[in-house]
């Protein structure tokens, strides 16, 4: 059984990502757990305090699937497919609340909530980056890259299907075809001698 404290994370994280920020108030997540707004602050001290919780957690975990996925490949082609692995597992786990959280709250003015937000985005980018590094050195990767921007367009393509899946009504997967969107991006970075 949830504790109230885990209700109140999965609630606001589902009314950011399904109604926007300005919906995220603790009247309307009260409202949502059949629950006074004042017993919201029993758990957190401020709404911000509860929208650094839900930043802090799907990011760790997209940050620990990355991770994993580096650890676990042979090399660098391998490596980033278990990434784009995990990344799919996650937005489909979460149906799709990481992407739209982090543009939700990039756009806000609270400057904490938008500097998790930039830090989880540049050290993704950097894990990526390192991989496709390794593949370069390995003679996998074309040297003719980009490397920054490849590692930040495996984030923007994420993000492109997840609005897509909004769009379309959320019905069904967020990616219809994993090894599709796995075979555009790997096979514009392999090298071909």
């Amino acid at each position: 059984m949830l504790s109230t404290r885990e209700k109140i994370i999965r609630v606001g994280a589902q009314i950011i990502a399904h109604e926007g920020l300005r919906m995220f108030t603790a009247k309307k997540i009260g409202e949502k757990l059949g629950i006074s707004d004042a017993a919201i602050f029993k758990h957190f001290p401020t709404m911000d305090s509860i929208a650094e919780e839900i930043i802090s957690r799907y990011t760790t975990e997209c940050m620990k699937r990355t991770d994993e996925a580096i650890a676990t490949g042979r090399n660098a082609i391998e490596k980033l497919s278990l990434i784009i692995d995990g990344h799919i597992d996650l937005l489909e786990e979460t149906r799709g609340i990481s992407p739209v959280l982090c543009f939700e709250f990039s756009r806000s003015n609270k400057r904490k909530l938008k500097k998790m937000i930039f830090e989880f985005l540049n050290s993704y980018a950097k894990k990526v980056g390192s991989v496709i590094q390794e593949g370069i050195q390995e003679g996998t990767i074309r040297s003719d890259i980009d490397i920054e921007e490849v590692s930040f367009s495996f984030i923007g393509l994420m993000q492109a299907k997840v609005f897509q899946w909004f769009i379309r009504g959320r019905k069904g997967k967020i990616i219809k075809d994993r090894e599709s969107i796995k075979k555009m991006i790997l096979e514009g970075l392999i090298h071909r001698p």
